[in-house]
């Protein structure tokens, strides 16, 4: 029989009614009688279950709690409730056609009184009366089958709406109690028959379609208002909705999340003007939300939840959303023990206890286990450095003809001079101004970090900072000389300046300073990372030449730039693997995150490190990136051997860039470092000054050289082992071997203006006089 025919087939006997309701036969009547007889006749795989004798006997014995009966008493007190009617014909029949069975169970009043006398007294019966009254609505069938079940159980409404627009699949089996034989059931009629075989007297309203817009009041008030709706569906527009006509209608909302045991209750039964899911989401409308994917849910969900009230477990199966995983995890014993949690409130709403509302957690993991440990603590301004004590010393002698800078020129220039870029912007630099001398210090303490083997990095910034004093110095019509590392031995003194009131001159009266990147200047304090998206587009050949005649103005230094789309889709997949590794190592995680400022007010208050609003990251991306602040999430993560998807933000920036570039020299010491900082420095002026946007992209050279040139210390065997197979494919994009100073990769793009620019330390902070 061919598929369509068959569901055809399936679709005609399960009527929307008769697919979840039994039908009733009271023998005692005679047209019933008849109807039991011809579907006895008719159907022969009907299966019969009579237990009618013993029903009556248990119902007898709990109506004398008091009294020990023996087997004589109960025989005789059923005798007299039968009262000569014949035991086939007492009660009621129930069948099940979807199961073929046939069930002999007590009627309404009488199976009603026995099913819930173990309910007492923890419901009373003026409760259970009161509780039969009542209207109770799930809309979603994963948790909320658990709820609806639990309800059920407890009889604690006398009616339930039941509302899902999805049929069981093999996956929804973890959570979900019902046999692998209603696969492709729609979740409705397959919680309605659970109940129906739990308890037929129930009154059961299937919303197959689930609640939309066009039936949401319908859903709500048909037959009565209810007196509480459970909200456990998947969907964001249909939360917003169903609480919208909800808070109209003055009924209150419980959700269940099964994560932590959160049970959420808004009463707007008694807070008509109650914020929606407790202001959480602002004036969040269905419509912004609709359709959206599951991976773009993500920010909305940790709105809703709380970044920081998610189990560690969940933090880490987000990251790995449409990666490893389809969609969040839900576990049987999460989800029957938030049932179970969600029903219980329900009732006690529906009796009119004082549930207030508001967010309960109920974390048995916390509770029985004890805590999971804290998150590893925000991290402190750094202590000072050994460049503190190497400042103390006296600098260098200044030369012959050097000249006093005055109070605001000496200002000016280490303003130009911070104003340069720095990894992270950790702002390695202390200045000391001493005798018509100027000393550039590093404060390794800023700048160190796994990522950065021997504080090249920071020594990239430094050499960055002085060509930004040399330019600045030349617009104030001074010269300048710049002695890299003069004292010999001292590695935190990177460079010195000497001015002087005039340019240069060497013996034949030629300018003995560089001055053809003078005209640079201007673009100082525009200068700016900007990781914004804009659309890939080709980089002009003028821009091509001016970037190249800018960093090879060094004598040494070379630019080399990716153009060709699968280049460029190499290299963005190499570099996102780069910050998976760096995401999933412990050391250059707590480095990473050292670095990132997480609000407004403390980028404020520090003025350096990275605010994440620079970053320029999606909803759904902030969120994922919050998410990863906490190592222990991210420890899960790596050890299912997961993360490919803390690669896709590399991936989508590079999917932006017109090219990307790579400034190098053919040695890799400290000078090497410091000189082609100022390489780096004159190609990003440039790029300034034509429009094009810059945005660093480091992991990958620092992580090779340590690799490379530190034989991996500090590295766990399969980082070594991954950053060697990232190794291989990029020396296939570039031309650089290991004896190669690999100063700086980055994007090259066109972009709007960054969201907001990264803040420099006051100079009281980084400039001492003397």
């Amino acid at each position: 029989m061919n598929t369509t025919r068959w569901q055809q087939l399936i679709s005609r006997r399960e009527a929307p009614d008769a697919a979840w309701r039994p039908r009733f036969f009271r023998p005692a009547r005679e047209d019933d009688a008849e109807a039991l007889g011809r579907l006895l006749h008719d159907d022969a795989r009907i299966a019969i279950f009579d237990t009618i004798e013993r029903q009556l006997a248990d119902l007898v014995k709990t109506r004398h709690p008091r009294e020990r009966l023996g087997e004589r008493d109960v025989a005789r007190l059923v005798r007299e409730r039968l009262n000569g009617a014949p035991l086939e014909a007492y009660g009621v029949w129930v069948y099940y056609p979807w199961s073929h069975r046939l069930v002999h169970l007590l009627d309404e009043a009488e199976f009603v009184e026995l099913r819930t006398d173990r309910n007492k007294h923890k419901i009373s019966g003026e409760e259970q009366a009161a509780l039969a009254r009542r209207r109770a609505g799930v809309v979603g069938l994963s948790v909320g089958q658990s709820v609806a079940l639990t309800i059920a159980l407890e009889r604690s409404a006398g009616e339930l709406r039941l509302a899902d627009f999805d049929h069981l699949d093999l996956s929804n089996l973890n959570r979900i109690r019902t046999g692998a034989h209603n696969l492709d059931l729609p979740k409705v009629v397959a919680t309605a028959r659970e109940i129906a075989e739990i308890d037929p007297f129930l009154d059961v309203k299937c919303f197959p379609e689930g609640v939309t817009a066009d039936n949401v009041e319908r859903f709500l008030l048909d037959g009565g208002k209810l007196d509480v709706l459970v909200d456990e569906c998947d969907s964001l527009d249909i939360k917003l909705l169903l609480r919208t006509s909800a808070r109209a209608h003055r009924i209150p909302v419980v959700m269940e999340t099964s994560d932590r045991g959160l049970i959420d209750v808004e009463r707007f039964d008694l807070e008509g003007d109650r914020p929606i899911l407790h202001g959480l989401v602002g004036d969040l409308t269905p419509e912004r939300v609709r359709g959206l994917s599951t991976e773009d849910k993500v920010p909305y969900v940790m709105q809703i939840i709380g970044q920081d009230a998610i189990s560690l477990r969940l933090r880490a199966s987000l990251i790995e959303v449409q990666q490893s995983v389809s969609t969040w995890p839900q576990l049987g014993s999460a989800v029957v023990h938030g049932g179970a949690a969600a029903a219980d409130t329900a009732r006690r709403i529906a009796l009119g206890e004082p549930v207030r509302s508001g967010r309960y957690y109920v974390d048995l993991e916390q509770l029985i286990s004890g805590p999971e440990g804290e998150p590893a603590a925000a991290d402190a301004p750094r202590a000072p450095g050994p460049a503190v004590a190497a400042a103390a010393r006296p600098l260098p002698a200044a030369e012959a003809g050097a000249v006093e800078l005055d109070p605001e020129r000496l200002r000016r220039l280490v303003a130009a001079g911070v104003a340069a870029p720095s990894g992270g912007n950790c702002q390695p630099w202390l200045w000391v101004y001493e005798g018509r001398r100027l000393g550039l210090f590093h404060d390794r303490a800023r700048s160190e970090s796994l990522a950065d083997f021997q504080g090249a990095g920071g020594v990239v910034a430094l050499g960055a900072a002085a060509e930004n004093v040399v330019l600045a110095a030349h617009r104030e019509g001074l010269g300048v000389r710049v002695s890299p590392f003069p004292r010999e031995g001292d590695e935190d003194l990177a460079a010195t300046f000497a001015f002087f009131g005039a340019p240069l001159l060497d013996a034949g009266g030629r300018h003995a300073e560089e001055r053809a990147m003078d005209g640079l200047s201007d673009a100082i304090g525009l200068r700016h990372t900007n990781r914004r998206p804009g659309p890939r587009t080709p980089l002009a050949e003028e821009h091509r030449a001016a970037l190249r005649a800018a960093v090879e103005s060094v004598p040494g230094a070379r630019l080399q730039l990716l153009e060709a789309p699968a280049a460029l889709d190499e290299i963005g997949a190499l570099i996102g693997a780069g910050d998976r590794i760096r995401l999933l190592t412990r050391q250059t995680h707590a480095d990473m995150m050292r670095e990132v400022r997480w609000t407004e007010a403390e980028a404020e208050a520090r003025r350096d490190g990275l605010f994440v609003g620079t970053l320029e990251l999606s909803p759904t991306d902030l969120a994922g990136f919050k998410i990863c602040r906490d190592w222990r999430a991210l420890e899960l993560v790596r050890r299912w051997g997961g993360g490919r998807g803390l690669e896709r933000m590399a991936q989508k920036a590079i999917g932006c860039a017109m090219a990307v570039g790579l400034i190098t020299l053919p040695r890799a010491r400290l000078i090497d470092y410091f000189q082609g900082g100022r390489a780096v420095e004159r190609a990003w002026l440039t790029a300034t000054q034509r429009g094009i946007a810059v945005y660093p992209m480091t992991t990958l050279p620092y992580l090779f050289a340590r690799l490379i040139r530190g034989h991996g210390e500090g590295m766990d065997p399969e980082t070594v082992e991954a950053a060697r197979a990232l190794r291989a494919r990029y020396v296939r994009l570039f031309d650089v071997t290991d004896a190669t100073a690999e100063i700086l990769l980055f994007r090259l793009s066109l972009a709007g203006p960054p969201s907001t620019r990264s803040l420099r330390r006051p100079l009281e902070d980084v400039l001492v006089v003397r």
